[in-house]
């Protein structure tokens, strides 16, 4: 059974918003929120509505503890966090504005070598164990980050726009199973001075911390830190994940990363115009498969002590190096299989491999490189 809430159209704030007006919402526990919903079936509609935190912080809407909830058309703006989800199943978050809410461009490095930080830090649409729920056609631009999963499973992310965010796009922390497709997170990056290119690990789309098996398909990622990016915080791993189709382009480090975790495929992606197009650092099993990588400012495929990772069919041209291998893994072993792969004007080489590494190298074509193998 569903209970349909029409909010008036008009703009409120947390002095302004009556509860009692409108059935199924109910009177929030926190003075920082200014709507709260734990009602199972809701249908809130928020056409002509505008909820402004005044940039004071606290949540826009909050849902919790609760089933089959739906929110469409409205503006959320101004708050630490637009919507914040906790404890709900079968939520749905369509046709949304949740821009300008929380975004610090100035926060500089992250505890990045520490455990992450669950509540996070701000941004528009926050999932805290979410299941079978779809975030779908919103806007949520201009936060610190744009949709946040901490520990969220089974869910869609689709069509939304998460650019501009001062740290990630989309984010997924000990999250899996979901599907993040066809989003627009561009330009999501933030500045420090600790080196030249330095990021601060932003990204368009971010895994960390034991998310597996998530399906990250047809995202357009460009000029963001990183365009896409698997983080192994105390190499906490991210495996079996599916990136295909996506455009990671114009990042100034890489256009896509993933260390110490194993098992993930990237396929039919574009990495060009980056620092690096693929910086696979101690991953294993890994296959990069059918990807355009191309004029890169070193190389185009990068791996330090990765193991048994197959690098086949891709179209690389005009890096430093097309494909860099070396160093070894713990266990010594550091098979790898480069096959299929077209490697054009590369300034350096064509496929650069240290000295005893076990690479199988066959049937690709190097072409106008200085130097091939």
């Amino acid at each position: 059974m569903t209970n349909t809430v029409s909010v008036t159209p008009g703009r409120y704030t947390r002095r302004d918003f009556n509860y009692s007006q409108f059935g199924g919402i109910t009177s929030s526990q926190s003075q920082d929120c200014v709507v709260d919903v734990s009602t199972d079936g809701l249908v809130l509609d928020l056409s002509g509505v505008v909820l402004d935190g005044e940039d004071l912080g606290g949540v826009g809407i909050s849902v919790h503890d609760c089933a089959n909830v739906t929110i469409t058309n409205g503006v959320i703006r101004g708050f630490h966090y637009g919507i914040h989800a906790a404890n709900v199943t079968s939520l749905n978050v369509q046709g949304c504005v949740v821009s300008d809410n929380t975004n610090s461009l100035d926060a500089g490095w992250l505890p990045d070598t520490e455990e992450p930080v669950e509540e996070g830090f701000g941004g528009g649409i926050y999932l805290y164990r979410v299941s079978h729920s779809v975030i779908e056609n919103n806007q949520v631009n201009n936060n610190f980050n744009g949709i946040s999963l901490v520990r969220s499973n089974y869910n869609v992310i689709g069509g939304n726009h998460a650019s501009y965010c001062g740290n990630v796009g989309i984010y997924l922390l000990m999250s899996s199973h979901n599907e993040v497709l066809h989003n627009l997170a561009e330009h999501c990056i933030r500045y420090t001075d600790r080196f030249w290119c330095d990021t601060a690990d932003s990204a368009g789309i971010l895994l960390e911390k034991y998310s597996h098996r998530n399906q990250v398909i047809g995202n357009s990622l460009r000029y963001s830190g990183d365009g896409f990016f698997i983080r192994a915080n105390r190499r906490h791993s991210s495996d079996h994940n599916f990136i295909k189709g996506n455009d990671g382009s114009y990042s100034p480090n890489n256009g896509f990363e993933a260390v110490f975790s194993s098992g993930n495929l990237f396929e039919a992606n574009v990495a060009n115009f980056c620092n690096y197009g693929f910086w696979l650092g101690y991953s294993a099993e890994t296959t990069v498969l059918d990807n355009e990588i191309k004029h890169n400012r070193y190389d185009g495929i990068a791996i330090d002590s990765g193991r048994g990772n197959r690098i086949k069919g891709n179209s690389i041209e005009g890096n430093r190096n097309g494909i860099r291998l070396w160093g070894r893994s713990k266990d010594g072993q550091a098979s790898y299989t480069v096959a299929n792969n077209s490697v054009v004007n590369c300034r350096e080489r064509g496929i650069s491999i240290e000295a005893g590494l076990e690479v199988a190298v066959e049937g690709n074509t190097l072409r106008d490189n200085k130097g091939d193998v």
